[in-house]
């Protein structure tokens, strides 16, 4: 288990996704950096922003609605961009 515990990753996965949806503009395989995604999502109040990016990170990749780009790059997978278009309005 990562910094954040399955609480909190329940309670930030809707804004995470909803936020690399918006920098992604939608589209499948757009890079985008999980940091920049968790700074724009507004996450506040973890001294680890690294590691609560990072196990937000790995919440997505393991759902299948995030794979992982070059460095701190990460990209909406199908499945991902589905779940934000039901979800992100």
């Amino acid at each position: 288990m990562g910094l954040l515990t399955d609480h909190e990753l329940n309670m930030f996965r809707t804004r995470f996704l909803c936020s690399l949806d918006k920098l992604a503009q939608g589209i499948v395989d757009n890079p985008v950096s999980s940091d920049q995604v968790y700074r724009l999502a507004g996450i506040k109040g973890f001294r680890g922003g690294l590691q609560a990016t990072d196990s937000l990170v790995h919440d997505a990749v393991t759902m299948e609605h995030v794979k992982l780009g070059i460095g701190r790059e990460i990209m909406l997978t199908d499945k991902g961009l589905e779940w934000c278009k039901e979800i992100c309005k």
